[in-house]
């Protein structure tokens, strides 16, 4: 059986193209749809060796890749980012020899927010997460908007 999160981070190392949209629940790799609305041909999500931790922390875990992710021209040419990644004049020594290249960091962040979402693994929780977003406390640049959580926020 397919897996969506393993083999999306393979083909983007490997150099493809892929845009997320959270609102609409929408997964394109190199112009294919590979979730629409949410849904699925086929395939698992692929999500299940993040088990035993908790969603929030995974994606705290997966931002500061991300955020201290090495940048690439293709991840520079991108208009419009969910998340703020440091710019490369930002990044330590460390960050730019061991980092995981930005293109690889935000399709790993990315996509695992849209799976956690549309797998109920991520439903939000206004009494510990806010009216309208929520801010990790371990950094307060990791924001998330309830209109990509919640459904109903975005009619």
């Amino acid at each position: 059986m397919k897996n969506i999160f393993k083999e999306t981070c393979e083909l983007v190392e490997q150099g493809a193209r892929f845009k997320i949209d959270f609102t609409s629940r929408t997964l394109k790799v190199n112009d294919n749809i590979i979730i629409e609305n949410g849904w699925r041909d086929e395939g698992e999500a692929g999500i299940d060796d993040f088990q035993g931790v908790p969603v929030l922390q995974n994606i705290e875990d997966l931002y500061h890749e991300y955020k201290h992710s090495v940048p690439t021209e293709r991840s520079e040419s991108k208009r419009f980012r969910y998340f703020k990644a440091l710019k490369e004049h930002d990044l330590s020594d460390e960050d730019m020899l061991y980092g995981t290249s930005r293109d690889l960091a935000q399709v790993k962040l990315e996509l695992y927010f849209l799976l956690c979402v549309i797998e109920g693994k991520l439903v939000w929780n206004e009494g510990t997460m806010g009216k309208w977003f929520w801010q990790s406390s371990y950094d307060k640049d990791l924001v998330i908007l309830r209109s990509w959580v919640d459904k109903k926020e975005n009619n």
